[in-house]
Formats: C-alpha cells, structure tokens, sequence
C-alpha cells in the first residue's frame, strides 16, 4: 500500500491532525501536499535530523528489520529489543505515527496493526542510506554488452494487455455461471499471451478461480480489472472504453512504469532485505547493466543483509533474489535479461526509465513512429507505433506476427470487420494513408473499395412487431403524435414495425392514450439500436485526450483484481485517532514527581519501588554509580542473602551502541531517577 492509497481513505480527521504537525508547516505553507512531501527525500532528512532519539531508532528497526510488512506492537519490540526499552519503542512508534511516517489499522477485535508504505519505505532507503547504489557500476562482463538505450521487447505485459483487448473486441469476454471464462475462450486467450509462466511459478500467487486460470491468465485480467480496461457487467468482461482509450494514449514506457507499479504491490517479497534490493534496483540508473550478487554484496555492506559466512548461504540468497524478483521481471518485460557466454552470472537492466529528469524527457518517449504497407498487403509495424494506431490497425487487418517489428495482414474478412465496427471505407484509407511511411500502394486502396462496395445493401435489423387487434385500433394509434417517432413503417392495415429499442417508450405514449399494451420480453442485447451493437465490439478511441481522461489518469487503480493482496491491511480500518503520551504511561499520575525530577540517593525500599515501576512501565532508569552515569532498562528484581539485585540491559554513558547485562546490588550505586520516554527524557 502507498500513500496515495491511503490519503483516498483517510479520515479528515486523521488528515487534518498530521497536517497540523509543525515539522511540516513550511512546505505545507507553500502548497505543497502531505503525499508530496512524505515521498521527498529532502523533506524527510530534515524532518529525519528532528527526531528524538526513540523515534529514529525505531524507525530505522522498521527501515532495517521488518520494510514495508505489517507489523504489531510485539513485533516491533522483538525487533528493536536490543537498544530500547518497551516504552521507548512505544514513544518512539507513537511520533512516527503522529508525523504519518507510519499507519496504523484497527483488527477486528481492536488490536493494533502499523504499516510503513511501500513508496515511504523507498524514500527512507534513500535518506539513511544515500550511499547505498553509489558502489553499483557496470556488472562484470558487461563490457561487451549492448550500450544503446533499452527498450521493452517481447514479450511484455503492456503488450500481452493490448492484445487481450483486442481480443476481448473481436470475441467478446463471456462469463460463465461461475463466473470465470469459458475454456474455449480460455485456449484462445492463452494462446495470445507470450508470458513466460515459468517464471511466475516461485512466486506462488494465490488468486481467484486459481483451478481454473493459469497463472499468466490470471495476471493479465487481474491487470486489466484493476486499470478497469474491462469491467464485468451482465454475465461478460466488457471493454472499459474511456480507461481503454487513456491507456492506449500513453507511450509503451509510460504503460509500463504504471504496471511495475501494480505488480511491486502484487508481488513485493516480504522479507525485508529482499525489498531493500528491489528498492535499491529502482535506484540503478536506466541502461546500466547489473548482477544479482551486486545488489546482495551492497546490501551487506551497510548491514541491510545478514553476513553470509558460507558460499552456499550467499548462493541461496541469490537463487531467492532471482526467482523471486528478477527472473520474473525480465519474463514481464520490466528487466532485459543478458547472460554471460562464459559462464559468468546473467546481468539485468531496466528496459524503460523508472524516473524522468528533466520536463522534457516525456517526449523522448513519445511514439510518434508509423508503418509500412507492402504491396503484398502486408503491414510491418515497428515498436515506436503507438498504442491507438495499433489499436485501429487491429481492427482493419489480422495479426500475423508478433515480434518487435510486428507483421499484419490486410484482407477482404478483415475489412469486413472494419466495416462492421463502424468503419468506412474512406476512413480505412484515409487511416492507412496518414500513418503509412511511404504511402499505400494504388492497388490497395483500390481493393479496399472494392470489397466494401457491396458492404450496406442488405443489412439484417432486430425489429418488433406491434399487431393491432382491428382496423380501427391501427388507424388510431398511426394518428397518434405521441407514437409516430418510433413507429419505422406500416406493414399492413394492422401491424407496424418498430426498433426493439423502442419498444418501453412506444408502450408508454399507448397507455397514455388509453391502451393497455403487453410488453414481450426482450433480451439486453436486442434493446440496444443497431449503431450501439455494431461499434460497442471495436470502439473508434478518439484521436485527443479528453478533459476526463486526465482526470482518469490521477485515479489510482481500483482494487478489483483476481489476485489476494499479499496482507489484509487493505481491508482493516485505518485508525483516526493518534497515539498521546497518556496511552503509554495510563497510571502516570500515580507516580510522585520527585520519581521523574530529582536524581537522588534514595532509601532502600524507595530503590526497590521505582525499580518495579521502571519494569511494570517496561521504562528506563538513569542511574549513577561509583560517578559514572548508566542507563538501565530493569528487566526483573530478585531477593538474595537479606538484600535483592536488579537485573537489566546497561548502556554505558547513555551509548546505544555498548550495551551489556549487568545485575547489580540494591546497594551498589547512588543517585537514580525514573526515565519516561517522551515525558523526562532529556538528559
């Protein structure tokens, strides 16, 4: 989950307390957005440098140990046991969730459920750790490798979504009783799909209808769902025309960073240096060639990745990385995939930029590319042809291969269909004539004309029958002002015929007239007029973005998919209210101020007393001994020989990095004070 995910579902009441945190004022006083500003590295080192101390420390536990994973308040403390007290770690969450650095959700019987969003989690890979990609050059044996900027090739997904879509045009998409494919359909769908399942396999996606949808089908209409390319209404996946039309009007790089997009929420590993490395890949620049024991070396090198002492550790670890994250990347087209001929590790590299620099670096990836049209009606397709060019040249012509250079095929069938769909033959033309690179050869055009001459002449039409009993009834309801827009003609002295479409509204100007007419049933697909049933299969996209296509474009993807999200945080209630220091100390009015003020020699039996409040608060105690100052977190008391010891981690001077077990004597140190994180911790 990202925060653009979250501020759709925030409470106002939660919006409004985070924007009302004075770390943020500046920014926000400028106009800039909470989502903006929690995803701005610069931002977050400096809200980064105004943190207390528990708070940076749990955040990097988080940052370090558990990643963007839900985690619990039991986790968290097992994670962060070593350097804090459980009242550090719970003052030190509490800030995070005031700032909005991490959520929290609400389970169903109230417990507490934190999650760091994925794209918050990237940001804070990059401020605690700005060095980590600096040490990634060029992989080893990449020297002969091509330089020359990537591009997707095939297969990819953008790809495999477009021709699904167009086979959804051609076909249609049925739904059986059950609510899946038919199997028919199925094979042809499979069949048209160029993903390399096999390397869906490791990653086991759990979906819907999983016994009967292979993993590759499953994927390509769970995509096609969450971008609402199609919608499931009466029994059918029918085309989502507007979201259709806004997807094919972006270039294939953009396509493809907004399905990356949508698969890392699918498929992020779980573990926590598994996301440091897909992180730490998006940080790679585009075109740089690199190696999965790069990314894992770097990992260890700022301690992201326990130290591997055996070979076969570090091998494992690199098998995980490459079934799991790069493998099925390169299958998706995201990664292009390159092995060294003498045995050496496989070298990735992104196949489309992940960032763009600069305002005008949108334009390097236009498609602004056209076709050629040969004379034995072949059209050759380069990769630089847009998504909407294509989209029309499928419905005038057959596919005949699909490779970076893609080849169809002009025939009388496939103009039919053209014409069918609401095409002429002059626009036929006309389209090949404006995207052809040297034009369309005479005998072409010629032929288009001729096999759509005869195209209109007969025509089959879904019409009723409205049959009047006498004469005088048909005589009456042909006089009728109310009916005569949606009588078509009069067949006979007693029947007229009319469009099933119209039939509702003709029945209600007959009952106002005093009629009681009986309406046949009438099947959805016969009440549509003969304009909707022949352009609905293949919908003309306009040749413009509109005004509300843009505004398509800012909607994040409904989550209406076939694959279960990877967590049930998605569906938990996020929690309004923000953590106060009354929620970790509830009996802090119970203890007296001299406890929390004064660092003093107190009595043996006050010791013992403050000492069981640090441990039932799971708080800290500064104390001093022999002039030297520690910082105790009290773990448990034990009576021994007339006196007790206290039993705890010590840090040194305060240190967070020299800690060690200490069980001292009630008698063997001086001065000491209760420490309640947050509430008298500045010392």
């Amino acid at each position: 989950m990202n925060y653009a995910q979250l501020l759709t579902r925030m409470p106002r009441e939660l919006k409004s307390r985070l924007e009302a945190e004075t770390v943020y004022a500046p920014w926000l006083g400028q106009g800039a957005s909470l989502g903006r500003l929690w995803t701005d590295p610069v931002v977050m080192e400096t809200v980064c440098n105004r943190l207390s101390r528990s708070e940076r420390t749990v955040l990097e536990v988080i940052v370090r140990r558990i990643g963007c994973e839900p985690f619990d308040d039991a986790e968290l403390e097992r994670a962060a046991a070593d350097p804090l007290s459980g009242a550090e770690v719970k003052m030190g969450l509490a800030g995070l969730l005031r700032k909005g650095i991490v959520f929290s959700f609400l389970k169903t019987w109230g417990e507490h459920l934190y999650l760091m969003p994925e794209d918050g989690f990237a940001c804070w890979q990059t401020v605690l750790f700005p060095d980590l990609p600096s040490g990634l050059g060029e992989a080893p044996g990449s020297g002969g490798l091509s330089l020359m900027p990537a591009f997707p090739g095939e297969p990819n997904l953008a790809r495999d979504l477009f021709y699904s879509l167009v086979f959804a045009a051609e076909q249609g998409l049925k739904l059986t009783k059950n609510g899946t494919l038919h199997k028919k359909q199925l094979q042809k769908l499979s069949e048209r799909l160029r993903l390399e399942e096999e390397a869906l396999e490791p990653l086991s996606l759990k979906y819907a209808y999983a016994d009967t949808y292979s993993p590759k089908i499953a994927l390509v209409l769970d995509m096609l769902l969450r971008l609402q390319l199609v919608v499931s209404e009466d029994e059918e996946l029918k085309l989502g025309v507007e979201a259709v039309d806004v997807f094919l009007d972006q270039p294939l790089a953009v396509q493809m960073r907004r399905l990356y997009g949508l698969w890392k929420t699918l498929a992020l590993p779980a573990a926590a240096w598994l996301q440091h490395t897909v992180f730490l890949l998006e940080r790679v620049d585009g075109g740089t060639w690199i190696t999965a024991e790069q990314l894992l070396e770097r990992l260890e090198a700022f301690g992201l990745l326990p130290r591997a002492i055996e070979s076969e550790e570090r091998s494992e670890r690199s098998r995980y990385l490459l079934g799991l994250w790069l493998e099925p990347l390169a299958a998706l087209g995201f990664l292009e995939r390159s092995f060294d001929p003498i045995g050496g590790p496989g070298a990735y590299r992104w196949t489309f930029p992940l960032v763009l620099r600069g305002e005008l670096a949108g334009e390097d990836e236009a498609e602004d590319g056209g076709f050629m049209v040969q004379p034995d009606f072949d059209i050759l397709v380069p990769p630089d042809v847009a998504g909407k060019v294509r989209w029309e040249l499928s419905c005038l012509a057959d596919l005949a291969a699909r490779d970076q250079v893609s080849v169809y095929k002009l025939s009388k069938e496939s103009v039919k269909r053209a014409l069918e769909n609401g095409r002429t033959a002059a626009e036929i033309c006309d389209f090949l004539e404006r995207h052809a690179l040297y034009g369309v050869p005479d005998h072409i055009r010629l032929s288009i004309g001729q096999w759509a001459k005869p195209y209109g002449k007969t025509v089959f039409t879904q019409a009723l029958l409205l049959r009047c009993a006498d004469d005088e009834t048909a005589r009456t309801v042909a006089k009728l002002p109310a009916a005569s827009p949606y009588v078509k003609e009069m067949l006979n002295e007693r029947d007229f015929l009319i469009a099933a479409a119209d039939a509702k509204l003709l029945a209600v100007a007959l009952e106002k007239a005093g009629f009681m007419p009986g309406l046949p049933a009438i099947p959805a697909a016969h009440a549509e007029t003969d304009k909707e049933t022949n352009s609905s299969r293949f919908p003309k996209l306009s040749a413009d973005q509109t005004a509300s296509g843009k505004k398509l474009l800012s909607v994040e993807p409904m989550d209406k998919g076939l694959i279960y999200s990877r967590n049930s945080v998605g569906f938990l209630r996020l929690q309004a209210r923000l953590p106060e220091a009354s929620d970790v100390y509830p009996s802090l009015q119970d203890i007296p101020s001299t406890w929390l003020r004064d660092y003093r020699n107190y009595h043996l039996s006050t010791r013992k007393e403050i000492v069981e409040k640090a441990i039932e608060m799971r708080s800290v105690l500064q104390i001093r001994k022999n002039g030297t100052d520690f910082r105790i977190v009290p773990r448990k008391v034990q009576e021994t020989r007339g006196t007790w010891c206290m039993t705890g981690l010590g840090l040194f001077g305060g240190a967070q990095d020299e800690t060690s077990e200490v069980r001292w004597l009630a008698e063997e140190w001086q001065e000491m004070r209760l420490i309640l994180p947050g509430i008298n911790d500045k010392y």
